[in-house]
């Protein structure tokens, strides 16, 4: 239930593209990961912020699973 909706519409906004992160070191499967709202390390969550310059809280949100 963890989405990385925020992340897309962070980079979205700021003009990042994901083939500026996989020039800095993200491999594509990690990028195919977030696109898809698959888990991710927090080790590359980490990675990410630091390329980004932004903390956790702007790239992820948690929803509710409905049922």
């Amino acid at each position: 239930p963890i989405s990385f909706a925020p992340m897309r519409q962070y980079m979205k906004e700021r003009g990042i593209s994901f083939y500026r992160l996989a020039n800095e070191g993200i491999d594509a499967q990690t990028l195919q990961r977030v696109r898809h709202d698959k888990p991710i390390t927090t080790e590359t969550l980490g990675k990410i912020c630091a390329i980004l310059h932004c903390q956790p809280a702007d790239l992820i949100e948690y929803k509710e699973e409905s049922g």
